[in-house]
């Protein structure tokens, strides 16, 4: 095995697998749950009222937290110094905290903030859903889908797994646009290429349908293929609850960068919180 092929195997392959775990684990309605809460939003102003007492000497002794005297006297110069520093970390937690959840506000998709379950989202959107309705999800869907696509080729870390569109959601896209394929008139498998060019594009010579191409043709709504593309529309409204279902399952793995750095904001911010309380215990344990 050559270096190269040993260095894809056993670092990058795994690399790769280990990011798409992490990428498609953080979705926004994982994410909700932390950033929608009210006691998370209150976070927000947190770091403005922690800038005042940091930097207010009053304040600022009066929250200070100092070690009991007999773990002063025995306390090495390092913990000592790091125990002084609580109230940073405690200042720094609260404004990555709360950064976090500021982002998440701003980049989550509010279908995803307002619904985050999605048995909750179908249900409110039949109560309104109209044609156009259905429509305008099934094209965001398929729009996702493309977008993410070209998106994420650019990224040093892509293959065939995206965590823009996971592949459990792709699955689900496409066998969604093989039953509308198959419900039209164009599914006919007994047509001649030179008698229906546009039918002919979609089946491989052992007889699959590329729901590739269906989707391109529902994505492009090219003059040419109107005819197919408003038959699939159509289909499409007669499958609401499906539309909801994927658009929901789509939005919930939109904006990859956003939701990395949502995560790290939490994670970061999560870890200098609760710094404080570990290095007390620490000191407790190590004097006991």
């Amino acid at each position: 095995m050559s270096v190269g092929a040993f260095f894809t195997r056993w670092i990058v392959q795994p690399a790769k697998d280990q990011f798409y775990r992490f990428g498609t684990a953080i979705s926004w309605s994982a994410l909700s749950s932390i950033g929608a809460s009210r006691i998370a939003r209150l976070t927000i102003i947190m770091p403005f009222v922690g800038y005042l007492i940091v930097f207010n000497s009053t304040l600022s002794e009066y929250f200070s937290t100092i070690l009991p005297t007999d773990l002063a006297h025995e306390a090495d110069d390092f913990w000592t110094v790091l125990y002084s520093r609580n109230l940073y970390f405690l200042y720094f937690g609260l404004l990555l905290f709360g950064a976090g959840v500021a982002l998440f506000n701003v980049a989550a998709p509010p279908q995803i903030r307002r619904f985050p379950a999605v048995e909750s989202y179908i249900t409110a959107m039949d109560k309104i859903k109209t044609p156009n309705l259905v429509i305008g999800s099934f094209e965001n869907i398929i729009g996702m889908y493309f977008s993410g696509l070209h998106g994420e080729e650019r990224s040093p870390m892509f293959d065939a797994r995206r965590i823009g569109f996971p592949s459990d959601v792709s699955g689900d896209l496409h066998r969604f646009v093989e039953r509308l394929f198959l419900a039209t008139e164009f599914s006919d498998e007994d047509f001649e290429p030179a008698d229906d060019r546009l039918g002919s594009r979609f089946w491989t010579g052992s007889g699959y349908l590329m729901t590739d191409e269906v989707l391109d043709v529902a994505y492009s709504g090219r003059r040419a293929e109107r005819v197919l593309h408003r038959a699939l529309l159509d289909q499409a409204i007669a499958h609401p609850t499906d539309v909801f279902y994927l658009e929901h399952r789509a939005l919930e793995y939109r904006r990859s960068a956003a939701r990395i750095v949502v995560f790290l904001f939490y994670a970061i911010g999560s870890a200098l919180l609760v710094f404080p309380s570990i290095l007390t215990s620490i000191l407790i344990l190590k004097f006991w």
